[in-house]
């Protein structure tokens, strides 16, 4: 066996796709999965499989049941409430009153409690100061950074792709136009009501695409499928490179940044983003044969993110400092500026106990008048970031620069936010790390959220937590899932699912009703796991992830679609394995599933790389029945892009309505944008599929022809 292990690593090897660098953060292996290379895949599918003790779970009816697990690893929905996977042991369910308590002194301006008092009017600067004061010494006594190379420190800084997503189908008015129209879907988010930027854009009359590759914005009007290009402008300013956008009736918002990342400022000379800025252009677009830039902003710090809600715009920048440069009397050498302007003292927040170089920079602009709101800084890192509907959660996973290794906490702050105005509210930490925003849920006053710690004995497992809403713990379930990683999380009210893996995907429902008490009612075991999931109508959860054999080899994208009626009693109603698929472009940006409230149908562009073990002999000889399994279903010769719209039927299944070939000319070299940002929108009776700065292309959703194309 073990020679013919060898022999799949040299074959595989051969036929490996680009490299990606090793992380030391385990959540940035699933932001890649997609593009893991065979090498990666085969390292992953030797993994031993994780045994897992019965769990009795109460099911409905009054009776006892005992779920047997087979032996692999997990993957794991969780319902009600909040969810977590489990593993070997029962999960040990902590009922308890304790808080976690967090030093936090009085914040005499807003009466709230606060990161620090304001003793006299320059008391944040003077902490600011003080705290990179600190940080230096540390790092000369503490951190030895003379042997680390600055690209591979900032390869290990480099933050993961961020990014419950429900898609809305948009109305006219409710995306501001100024007459009635056909339906249309809008961006899938977050969280419902919170907008997100996107490379494309729709008001369901025109379509709105930023090619990245030429600078360029381009305006199309769309009619009962007929496409026409109304104008195209070039937007390239200076050194800067724009990411995404947003449409606010007559105005278009793109913002970008003149800096690709950011590692947090390197000690002793190494090489930092002091000179980063985050960059909005607001045009009106009235007239889109000729778009009219309006006005321009800068902020201080490298583009992080952005949200928009009833006009307002929310804008997130990571501005570094290096702590080599500061100078207690120039405070442009330690405090952020917003066009030109230094954040002001009151507006500044500095935590003691952070170890980072970097603020988290925080305005708000009412985009109708084009004037600011609020401004913040806080002195905190960004892990993961989370934006309800009142309130944002920055959470940043502990890290160590004396070992250089991340720790065993994730902090948390929370930020309110109303009609523009930011106030600080509450500090807090919780054990391990978050997968991403999916994983933390505001609901009812209570926070919940799923995380992967790891124990004093350094064993490996899930958690969920609830906490109040001054971040004070209510209750928490631990030790599920030994040896695994949470891979996606969905809340739903009362119930949330969640999902960890390692070589199958055991599917558990708990239910957090009452926040105080949480209970595992039921789990699912299944093969695969599902890396992303959407609410599908009454009683659905539609699952799209990754087909595995029974050591956790990753196969193909599969989709999944669960009964969720019944928390005691989950189900997969049906699954559909697309042999001819390996990546899927909402595994890595949940901004490119296209949801269809209307008819439930759903869309996505796909991969296709062949299958180069048919070519092997050694493969058929030693895995005959893999070999048929994958001859009977594969098309070796179908490579490249597709757009693929998919339906769901209770008594047909699954159905693949299309599958549209994209431009695969421009897919080479091993650059993914273009797959990475297609996009698809329903406008009425038409499906749009945009492919940023190549072309824009129409179909009837009756029978999925082609009707027009613009480039």
């Amino acid at each position: 066996m073990a020679d013919l292990n060898d022999k799949m690593l040299e074959e595989q090897l051969k036929s490996s796709i680009e490299q990606l660098p090793d992380s030391l953060r385990p959540e940035n292996i699933e932001a890649r999965l997609a593009s893991m290379t065979v090498a990666e895949k085969y390292s992953r599918s030797r993994s031993e499989d994780i045994s897992m003790e019965d769990i009795k779970v109460k099911r409905s009816g009054g009776k006892g049941k005992y779920i047997i697990p087979i032996a692999l690893a997990a993957g794991v929905i969780l319902a009600a409430g909040i969810g977590l996977g489990v593993g070997l042991g029962k999960p040990e369910l902590h009922e308890t009153n304790t808080i976690d308590q967090t030093d936090l002194l009085d914040d005499t301006r807003s009466g709230k409690t606060g990161l620090f008092s304001l003793k006299d009017k320059k008391s944040n600067y003077e902490d600011a100061y003080a705290y990179f004061k600190d940080l230096k010494d540390y790092y000369e006594t503490e951190v030895d950074v003379v042997d680390y190379d600055v690209e591979d420190s900032a390869a290990i800084m480099e933050e993961s792709a961020d990014a419950t997503s429900n898609a809305t189908l948009a109305t006219g008015a409710a995306s501001g136009a100024k007459e009635a129209q056909e339906s249309f879907t809008d961006t899938n988010v977050r969280t419902e009501g919170v907008a997100e930027a996107d490379v494309v854009k729709t008001d369901g009359k025109y379509i709105y695409e930023y090619d990245s590759n030429t600078e360029h914005l381009n305006f199309y009007s769309v009619d009962d499928g007929s496409i026409t290009k109304e104008g195209r402008v070039n937007v390239l300013e200076d050194d800067y490179y724009f990411k995404e956008m947003y449409i606010a009736e007559d105005k278009l918002v793109l913002i970008g940044t003149n800096t690709e990342y950011s590692p947090y400022a390197y000690f002793n000379g190494y090489a930092s983003d002091d000179d980063a800025k985050t960059y909005v252009a607001i045009y009106d677009i009235s007239d889109k044969g000729e778009p009219e830039l309006i006005d321009t902003y800068e902020q201080a710090g490298r583009y992080d993110t952005s949200r928009m809600v009833d006009g307002i715009l929310y804008t997130f920048s990571v501005k570094s400092f290096n702590v080599n440069n500061i100078k207690k009397k120039d405070y442009t050498t330690y405090i952020p500026e917003v066009d030109g302007d230094l954040i002001e003292n009151d507006d500044v927040y500095v935590q003691k106990d952070a170890l980072v170089t970097s603020y988290e920079v925080i305005t708000s602009m009412d985009i109708a008048k084009g004037k600011y709101i609020d401004k913040k800084a806080v002195l905190a890192g960004s892990d993961t970031m989370y934006v309800s509907t009142d309130n944002i959660y920055l959470t940043d996973h502990n890290f160590s620069w004396s070992s250089f290794t991340y720790g065993e906490d994730t902090d948390i702050l929370k930020i309110s936010y109303d009609k523009g105005e930011l106030e600080y509210e509450a500090k807090g930490s919780f054990p391990g790390y978050l997968n991403d925003d999916y994983s933390i849920d505001e609901y009812n006053g209570y926070i919940r959220l799923v995380t992967t710690y790891r124990d004093a004995n350094y064993t490996q497992y899930n958690a969920l937590y609830v906490y109040d809403t001054d971040l004070n713990k209510v209750s928490v379930i631990k030790n599920m899932a030994e040896g695994e990683t949470i891979r996606s999380a969905r809340f739903m009210g009362d119930t949330a699912y969640f999902v960890t893996f390692r070589n199958t995907d055991p599917l558990f429902a708990v239910d957090l009703s009452d926040p105080e008490n949480p209970e595992i009612t039921d789990y699912l075991k299944i093969p695969g796991f599902s890396a992303y999931l959407h609410p599908y109508g009454d009683n659905k959860l539609l699952g799209i992830g990754y087909d595995t054999d029974d050591t956790g080899w990753i196969n193909c994208i599969k989709l999944s679609m669960f009964d969720i009626s019944d928390p005691y009693n989950i189900e997969e109603e049906d699954t559909e394995v697309l042999y001819n698929y390996q990546q899927a472009g909402v595994l890595n940006d949940r901004r490119a599933l296209m949801f269809n409230s209307e008819d439930g149908t759903f869309g996505f562009a796909t991969m296709a790389e062949g299958y180069y073990q048919l070519e092997e002999d050694w493969f058929k000889e030693e895995y005959p029945d893999e070999y048929d399994i994958i001859n009977e279903n594969v098309d070796a010769d179908k490579k490249g892009p597709y757009y693929m719209v998919c339906d769901y039927d209770e008594n047909k299944g699954f159905q693949i309505l299309t599958e549209q070939s994209l431009g695969g000319e421009n897919y080479n070299n091993g650059d993914y944008t273009l797959f990475n940002n297609t996009r698809g929108i329903v406008i009425g009776d038409y499906i749009y599929v945009v492919e940023p700065g190549y072309s824009v292309k129409s179909y009837d959703t009756k029978n999925y022809k082609l009707v027009d194309e613009a480039e």
